[in-house]
């Protein structure tokens, strides 16, 4: 987990960006530090140094879980414990977003997740997080990323939330895409994690594209400037005439391709084309080939006049295999 600064920032000529001499302002983050969040199934709370025990038990020692993480599975709890004595003892800063996820059912802890990387300029927070392997594919980590965003947009005030992960883990794209975030793009081989060096795969969502999916325009939007929007149903049906397996990734893709012909098209159907004869081609064609014209093909004399052997009016062809 990264530790955030405030500091000053300076352009290349030494002038404070926030000043009035650039007509540009500044605006900051209400840092609130990390504030218990609740949801349906979860508490989000900070840690404390007694949580070691459970949190190396149930994902912190399991290597599968660290399979894709920026560290590697401890050894044994007393790594844990040293981890979040660090950790809790950065909860004293106001812009230290660090949770604990708890069952409500049964105070079982089962995961982290934090924010680890604040870009105050532009507002944006990114997220990190885990969760321990008994506990995948229930929901759990999107249910805890959805209520921190909601946290980071409506209390902290960013504009922007974003997330990373490895291609080889699309799992982690599954919560992220269900959290409401949107894909933006993959970055081949820019990322290392304990499994060397990873192909990035970028999620992100601003607080406009926010409102547009709270509209039920979803990602493609009035905000992104397009009618026709296609549903997650129609590109697997899509996936599957096509005889392809889409990854999550080029679905994405594929949807905004889509409706970015169909847009198209209807802008083209908005010209007045009447009188218009339609066309095959762009351009007039003509016919620039003759007319057959049938002659006799009969001319075996002349044919067969150089034959270096002829038999009843026909070519004697060497063997080539004997």
């Amino acid at each position: 987990m990264k530790k955030f600064e405030h500091s000053a920032h300076l352009d290349v000529n030494g002038v404070n960006p926030g000043n009035n001499e650039t007509g540009w302002e500044e605006k900051h983050l209400k840092h609130l530090g990390t504030k218990q969040i609740e949801t349906d199934r979860l508490i989000l709370r900070r840690f404390t140094v007694e949580d070691a025990p459970k949190m190396y038990e149930n994902w912190a020692s399991d290597e599968e879980v660290a399979k894709y993480l920026t560290w590697p599975a401890h050894a044994d709890a007393d790594v844990t414990a040293e981890l979040l004595a660090r950790w809790t003892g950065c909860y004293g800063e106001v812009n230290y977003y660090n949770w604990c996820m708890q069952l409500k059912e049964d105070g079982e802890l089962i995961g982290n997740i934090s924010v680890v990387e604040i870009k105050e300029q532009v507002q944006s927070a990114a997220m990190g997080y885990c969760i321990g392997r008994k506990y995948w594919h229930q929901g759990f980590a999107s249910e805890a990323l959805k209520a921190v965003m909601d946290f980071l947009f409506d209390e902290v005030g960013v504009n922007r939330v974003e997330a990373v992960h490895d291609a080889r883990n699309p799992h982690s794209g599954q919560v992220m895409k269900k959290s409401g975030l949107l894909y933006e793009g993959t970055k081949i081989e820019a990322g290392f994690n304990t499994s060397g060096v990873c192909d990035e795969v970028h999620y992100g969502l601003t607080k406009r594209q926010r409102n547009a999916q709270a509209n039920g325009q979803g990602q493609d939007s009035k905000a992104s400037g397009r009618k026709n929007v296609i549903s997650d149903k129609t590109i697997e049906y899509v996936g599957i005439l096509a005889k392809l397996e889409l990854s999550e990734e080029e679905k994405e893709r594929a949807k905004k391709d889509m409706g970015d012909m169909l847009d198209y098209i209807d802008k083209l159907n908005e010209l007045d084309t009447t009188g218009v004869e339609p066309m095959s081609h762009v351009f007039p064609v003509n016919n620039v080939f003759r007319e057959d014209v049938v002659e006799n093909g009969d001319d075996s004399d002349n044919m067969l006049k150089n034959a270096p052997d002829v038999k009843e009016q026909s070519y004697v062809v060497p063997k080539t295999v004997e």
